[in-house]
C-alpha cells in the first residue's frame, strides 16, 4: 500500500509542478541578471523595456557570487514577480513541500487506520463469504 500511494503522490505532484509554477514555466522568459551587494541584501538586477527589476537573494547562498550572472524567469506583463531559474526555490519551494508532505502523511494515516484493524463483524463477514458457482457468461 506504501509503494503504490507513494507512487501515486509523486507522479501527480511531479504532473503539477510545471502548472503551478509563477512565473509561469510554459509562458515566462529567461534573462541573465547581475548578482550585486546593496547595503547588507545581495540582489539580482536585470532590465527589461528599459526598466530596471530588482530581485532580493538570500545573502548566505548567493554573497560569494557577487558580480557574475545568474537566470531569472519572469513574464512579461509581470517582471516584478521574476524569480531564479533554479530547481530550489522554482520548482522546490520549502512550503509547497512541506505542505503536501503533511497532506500525503496525513492520507497515508488514514489509509492504514482504516485497514489495518477492521471491525469483527466485517472480518467475520469477508472470511465466510464463499463465491458462488456460477456459468461462463452470467
Amino acid at each position: 500500500m506504501i509503494k503504490s500511494a507513494t507512487i501515486l503522490f509523486l507522479s501527480l505532484f511531479l504532473v503539477y509542478l510545471p502548472f503551478s509554477r509563477t512565473p509561469d514555466y510554459f509562458d515566462s522568459e529567461i534573462t541573465p541578471a547581475l548578482i550585486e551587494q546593496r547595503g547588507d541584501k545581495v540582489i539580482a538586477s536585470f532590465t527589461e523595456e528599459g526598466k530596471t527589476y530588482i530581485l532580493t537573494l538570500p545573502s548566505a547562498q548567493f554573497k560569494s557570487q557577487i558580480g557574475q550572472r545568474i537566470d531569472i524567469r519572469y513574464e512579461l506583463n509581470q517582471p516584478e514577480h521574476a524569480k531564479i531559474n533554479q530547481a530550489w526555490g522554482y520548482w522546490w519551494v520549502p512550503t509547497e513541500l512541506a505542505f503536501a508532505l503533511g497532506i500525503f502523511v496525513v492520507l497515508m494515516g488514514a489509509a492504514y487506520a482504516t485497514t489495518n484493524r477492521p471491525d469483527p463483524d466485517s472480518l467475520k463477514e469477508q472470511l465466510d463469504y464463499k463465491k458462488e458457482n456460477s456459468t461462463k457468461y452470467s
